[in-house]
């Protein structure tokens, strides 16, 4: 009982601070840290990842990228070289509202970004690896993910349709 009402406490002291601040970050920086995980969960490995137990996530990979994950879509081959796809993938992504780049560092291969629910303001960290299809071709892995909450009520899922979607009518 006590640890409830400790926890109850620091709750209630980091949304205060959020409110009486305004910097709603802090309330999720307060909320994934009490809940064991960053603000940003960092960069992901395509080829070890393994989907999470509830369902806010979302995840698109070519065939045999993703062995220890189940994709919601398989991945397209797209009729340009990566270079291309990765700054098609870039304008899409940050024509989102509250979208942004995330860094990654080297020798990270991958696209980041972090976007914003429109009403409550959690942060989704999305994780995109471009890839050589060959004869100057390519595709591409995206992972969509919600740092906090156990149903995104496919928010996830369909961010990432909409961006696939996006691509396809880019020029």
């Amino acid at each position: 009982m006590r640890m409830l009402l400790l926890l109850a406490a620091v709750l209630v002291a980091c949304a205060l601070g959020a409110v009486l601040i305004g910097a709603r970050q802090q309330v999720y920086a307060c909320m994934a840290w009490l809940s064991g995980n960053e603000r940003d969960m960092g960069p992901i490995d395509f080829a070890t990842l393994r989907r999470r137990s509830s369902p806010n996530d979302a995840l698109v990979c070519p065939p045999g990228r993703c062995p220890f994950a189940q994709p919601d879509h398989e991945a397209k081959i797209y009729d340009m070289p990566p270079a291309e796809l990765s700054a098609r993938l870039m304008q899409v992504a940050l024509a989102e509202p509250d979208t942004r780049a995330l860094p990654c560092g080297p020798p990270c291969r991958l696209l980041r970004y972090v976007q914003y629910s429109r009403l409550m303001r959690f942060p989704d960290t999305i994780d995109v690896e471009v890839l050589p299809g060959g004869d100057g071709r390519s595709t591409l892995a995206i992972y969509s993910r919600s740092l906090v909450g156990y149903s995104d009520l496919g928010v996830n899922r369909a961010r990432v349709e909409r961006w696939l979607a996006a691509l396809d009518k880019a020029p």
